[in-house]
């Protein structure tokens, strides 16, 4: 039964005022604790203001009516019973990685949320209020909130999320770490042994680590100058590319041709790259070692995926035609390519001397986007 006179929490999260209740749900003994966004401090709104309210949304939703949810009723699938479908027969057809990440969603935010409502009864205004309880309690990144989202609507299907307008947390704006053309050859310059040739095929190639590390010697070809993808590994095992657009061939250039093959040194099978008692690489013990030889040039921390940030970004400021470097980096759309594309101060401002309406007297000498920092060869 609804409890009465219900008046709920206001809390301050940031500038934002929180309202805090709980709800009777179908399916559930236990009342849900709920969260919503009232309204922001620095556009006025008290404190009181936002008790007013919540009060009112109390009222209109009719938590404390007397009527609402009499009697506890069971129709239909719980969340619980169509997540477990769910992973059964489409999460477990998706890439290990993929698999790994989404179980996590599932097991700590959607199950413990979720789990015990009925399908039926979770809509838009249930999705809406699940998003300000991440954002208000669990302190996650935009991002990560997005991911968990999508995680939930995979689970419910189309029919049921298509109409849904929801409001996601505004992103911080923060652009991921990118490796500019200058940091990848000093990094290539300061490594030695297999991570010379492996950090000059991330960075000219831009493969995600798993698959330059799933590479097989068949795979390079070096009379043709390219590189075909045809697998990656996770854990120590081969598994399938990360999509349908990974399966690719990348065209490289002479220099990391003869990287390559100077590596291989007559090698005639087997992979291209691996650890001294024949293992595949480890990404945890690759990272280490990119982080050693960052620390040593005193270049800001990044990770492996840095590399593949920094040439699609060098590929975009290149002027290439977009559907290559698609090919090339095996992103199956242009709005993906888009998240992958960063240009530093120095370039924006060389392009905006450029292009700009006004002639700069003085000032001459300034770089071709093909040779600078941002876009050079690796």
């Amino acid at each position: 039964m609804a409890r009465r006179c219900q008046s709920g929490t206001v809390v301050l999260i940031g500038d934002v005022w929180y309202g805090r209740y709980r709800v009777d749900v179908l399916g559930q003994e236990a009342r849900v604790r709920r969260a919503v966004p009232l309204g922001s401090k620095r556009e006025g709104m008290s404190k009181q203001m936002a008790k007013s309210k919540l009060l009112h949304l109390l009222e209109e939703q009719g938590v404390n009516s007397a009527d609402v949810f009499t009697e506890v009723v069971q129709p239909g699938p719980t969340f619980a019973d169509q997540a477990a479908w769910w992973s059964t027969n489409k999460l477990a057809l998706c890439a290990p990685s993929y698999q790994e990440t989404r179980g996590v969603y599932l097991s700590t935010h959607l199950l413990p949320y979720f789990g015990a409502m009925p399908v039926v009864a979770i809509g838009e205004q249930t999705a809406q209020e699940f998003i300000a309880d991440l954002t208000s309690r669990r302190h996650l990144a935009p991002a990560t909130i997005a991911s968990i989202l999508s995680t939930l609507k995979s689970i419910l299907g189309v029919r049921v999320t298509r109409d849904w307008q929801l409001r996601l947390p505004p992103s911080m704006g923060e652009e991921p770490r990118f490796f500019t053309p200058g940091e990848m050859l000093r990094i290539v310059d300061e490594a030695t042994g297999k991570w010379k040739p492996f950090f000059a095929l991330l960075g000219e190639a831009g493969v995600r680590f798993g698959e330059a590390a799933a590479l097989r010697v068949e795979d390079v070809d070096v009379d043709a100058g390219t590189v075909t993808v045809r697998r990656s590994i996770y854990r120590g095992r081969d598994v399938p590319t990360k999509s349908r657009a990974g399966f690719r061939v990348i065209n490289i250039s002479a220099g990391l041709v003869q990287r390559l093959r100077d590596h291989l040194s007559g090698k005639v099978s087997g992979r291209v790259f691996e650890t001294r008692t024949g293992r595949p690489l480890a990404k945890d013990a690759t990272r280490h070692a990119l982080h050693r030889i960052l620390d040593r040039l005193e270049i800001p921390r990044g990770g492996l995926h840095s590399f593949r940030h920094g040439r699609v970004s060098m590929l975009q400021a290149a002027g290439v035609a977009p559907d290559l470097i698609r090919s090339w980096v095996g992103h199956s759309n242009s709005r993906i390519t888009s998240r992958y594309t960063h240009f530093s101060a120095d370039f924006k401002r060389e392009v905006a001397e450029r292009v700009g309406l006004f002639p700069t007297v003085g000032l001459s000498g300034l770089s071709s986007p093909v040779v600078s920092d941002n876009v050079s060869a690796v």
